[in-house]
Order: structure tokens, then sequence, then C-alpha cells
């Protein structure tokens, strides 16, 4: 997990997420090496074929060598970018989760439902993206977080975590991470969903455990 500072705002990003962003990383690299060795390799031939336009060259017609290199690269590419995925989803799919929550989306609030059936819906209050209760979760503890709708299409976005989940009716979707900063971390609803859509604010707490306290 790592913690980025951008202009004096400390941004704590899922340690999922993370991962995640390294691949993007890693295939946006890939992308421009794609781009640049064809484009180089072509810049190259132009200019061989310019200089010695008013001469006969002899050519070979095959090279075992350069076939074995240029059939290897992109090989090392496709499986690096392999693991990182199969890593990801083996991540995704056997880590153990000790505590799963369920978010419901409605016009224009949220409801969280916890493992001990507990269940409590959070408003806007009138502090600036303040809600009467926020969203608190124990430091160091893997969640999978449920996310799904009871009316209209919403979307659980929390930037400063990295946390971005539509919410659709009749389906939910899942996200899992942990969370190793402490911290109250504000998000929105960043999916259009009527008149209160900019009244439903997100606010997710990271706390000790012994300071949890569930409402």
């Amino acid at each position: 997990m790592v913690v980025l500072e951008e202009s004096g705002a400390s941004i704590c990003i899922m340690r999922l997420n993370h991962e995640l962003l390294i691949y993007y990383d890693l295939v946006n690299y890939v992308l421009f090496l794609c781009c640049f060795i064809p484009l180089w390799c072509m810049i190259v031939m132009c200019y061989q074929i310019y200089n010695s336009r008013n001469m006969s060259i002899m050519l070979p017609n095959e090279s075992p060598f350069l076939e074995f290199i240029w059939t290897l690269i992109p090989t090392l590419m496709v499986v690096i970018l392999c693991f990182f995925n199969l890593n990801y989803l083996i991540y995704n799919s056997v880590q153990v989760m000790n505590e799963p929550i369920k978010i419901v989306g409605h016009q224009w609030y949220w409801t969280y439902e916890l493992l001990d059936g507990s269940v409590y819906d959070s408003f806007m209050t009138d502090f600036v993206n303040g809600v009467n209760k926020p969203l608190r979760l124990e430091r160091n503890i893997s969640y999978i977080l449920l996310i799904t709708s009871d009316d209209v299409i919403h979307s659980f976005s929390v930037p400063d975590l990295g946390l971005k989940m539509d919410a659709i009716p009749g389906r939910i979707n899942s996200v899992i991470g942990s969370f190793d900063r402490f911290g109250v971390f504000v998000g929105y609803c960043t999916e259009l969903c009527g008149a209160g859509h900019s009244y439903m604010p997100i606010v997710v707490e990271v706390v000790e455990g012994n300071r949890l306290g569930w409402y």
C-alpha cells in the first residue's frame, strides 16, 4: 500500500486498488513500447532506403536470430501481463474476508448493513459534506463491500480511497480491499440519480478496532 502526497493532500489508496494502478501503469508502458518500436524501425528503414536509393545492395533473405528476438519479446510481454492479471484475480478470489458490508443506495442517502445484522442510514447534514452516520472501517482489516441500489443507478465513489463502484438495482457489485491509514475520507454519488443527486455525500472513517463503535 502506498500513500501518495499531492498538493499537500494525502491520498490513501486501497491495497487492492494499488495493485490495479501498478498493472495499469505496466499496460501503458507496454503500449508505449508497442507504438515506439515499430515507429522507430520504420524511421530507420526509411532513412536507410533514402540513403541507398542509388546503390545496389544484396540483402539477406532471412535472419534466424532476428526472428527469435521479435518472437521472444512479445511473448515475454504477454506473459508478464498475464502474470499480473492472474495475480490480481487470485488475490480477488482467495483472500479471506474479515468483514462483509452491504451498501445500498437510495434517493438520496446510503444504507449500510453489517455482518452482525445491524442496519443504519446515512443522511446528509447541514455541515458541508457531512453525514449523520459515516461508514466506519477498521484499519488493516480486509473488507468486501457489496454495493447495490434500491431505486435508480447510483455510484459509490470515494476518490481518496481509490474506490468507485456502480450501485445498480437488482445487481450486487463487490469490491475488496483494506486500509492501513487512519482518517476521514469524503466521497459522493458520481452517477446522476435525480434532483437530490448532490445531496448524498459519503463519509468513510478508518479507525482503530477499539473505536469502531457501530451505530
